[in-house]
C-alpha cells in the first residue's frame, strides 16, 4: 500500500533515512541529492509531497522534481512504477543518481526524455604548486552578500545552485562538515571576484564543492587559481591516500577541460541523469 504522508515525524524520517541508506549501499549512490536532504532536514514536507510504501520505497516530489527510491529487496515487483504513477502528473523532471537502467525504463514508460547529465569526476589527493598572481584568502561573514551575488550570477542558468539564498547558505554552513578555512575567496576592493567552497566528507574524501567566478572577471585565470588553492587545502586535511571528487554539468566543456587538466577523470558509472518531459 502506498500512502501520502502529511507529517514529517521521527518515524517517517527514519523510514526515509533507512531506505536511502539501503539504496546507497547497493547502488553506490544516494537516491536523494544534497538539496533534497537539506530541504527535508530544515523544512520537513513544507513545499514537498511524500508517498511511502511502508518500508519498501518512497516518492518525493518538490518543485516539480521527483526523487524515487525502492529498497533493493523489493525491486522487480512493479513498486517503482506504482510510486511513479502517484506523482507523475505533477512531475516535470526526475533524477536517476548513477544512471540506473530501471530509471531509464521508467522514464520511457511515463514519457520522460534524457535531458541533462551531471558528471562526478575524481582524482587522488596531491599537492599542486601554489597559484601565483592572485591573492586568495578565507571567507568571513562580511563576504556573505558578495558571495551570494557571485553565486547567482555565475550559476544563473543552473536550476539548483543558482537559487541559493541567504537562508540556504546558512543551512549549508550549519552542517557538521562546514569549515570556514575551506571556503576561499578572491576580492578586489569591496567586490568579490570568485570563490571556491571545499567540502570534507570524511578523512578519505573531499570535494570541490562550488567554484564560481564573477562573469565580469572571467578570462583572468581565477577559476583555475581558486581550484588549485582548494585542492591544496584539501591535501592538508585529507589522508595521503584520499580522493577528491567534484560534480560538473556534462555539457560544460570549459569546466571539464579545466578539471581534466588538473588530473580529474570520469567513469560512465559516475553519471547522474535528469529526465524531463
Amino acid at each position: 500500500m502506498i500512502d501520502e504522508i502529511r507529517a514529517w515525524d521521527i518515524e517517517v524520517r527514519d523510514q526515509v533515512i533507512n531506505l536511502v541508506r539501503a539504496c546507497r549501499e547497493v547502488d553506490g549512490n544516494s537516491p536523494l541529492d544534497e538539496a533534497a536532504v537539506l530541504r527535508l532536514k530544515n523544512r520537513g514536507l513544507t513545499g514537498s509531497r511524500l508517498w511511502l510504501a511502508d518500508r519498501a520505497g518512497f516518492a518525493l516530489l518538490h518543485d516539480g522534481a521527483l526523487d524515487l527510491a525502492v529498497a533493493p529487496e523489493h525491486r522487480g515487483t512493479g513498486l517503482g512504477a506504482a510510486l511513479a504513477e502517484v506523482a507523475v502528473e505533477e512531475t516535470r523532471a526526475a533524477w536517476s543518481h548513477g544512471d540506473h537502467p530501471a530509471a531509464a525504463r521508467l522514464a520511457q514508460r511515463f514519457g520522460f526524455a534524457r535531458a541533462r547529465e551531471l558528471w562526478v569526476m575524481r582524482r587522488p589527493v596531491g599537492n599542486e604548486p601554489a597559484p601565483t598572481g592572485v591573492e586568495i584568502r578565507t571567507y568571513t561573514d562580511a563576504d556573505r552578500d558578495e558571495l551570494l551575488r557571485v553565486n547567482a550570477e555565475a550559476f544563473a542558468s543552473h536550476p539548483e545552485q543558482g537559487a541559493m539564498d541567504a537562508e540556504n547558505l546558512a543551512e549549508r554552513m550549519a552542517e557538521p562538515w562546514f569549515d570556514p578555512a575551506g571556503l576561499l575567496v578572491v576580492t578586489e576592493g569591496d567586490r568579490m571576484l570568485g570563490f571556491h567552497w571545499t567540502k570534507q566528507h570524511s578523512p578519505e574524501v573531499g570535494e570541490v564543492y562550488v567554484v564560481a567566478t564573477d562573469p565580469a572577471a572571467r578570462g583572468r585565470g581565477l577559476g583555475k587559481a581558486l581550484t588549485i588553492a582548494g585542492l591544496r587545502h584539501l591535501a592538508g586535511v585529507l589522508d595521503d591516500d584520499g580522493e577528491v571528487i567534484l560534480y560538473v554539468e556534462g555539457d560544460n566543456a570549459a569546466a571539464k577541460g579545466l578539471y581534466i587538466s588538473l588530473g580529474f577523470t570520469h567513469a560512465d558509472a559516475d553519471t547522474h541523469v535528469q529526465y524531463q518531459r
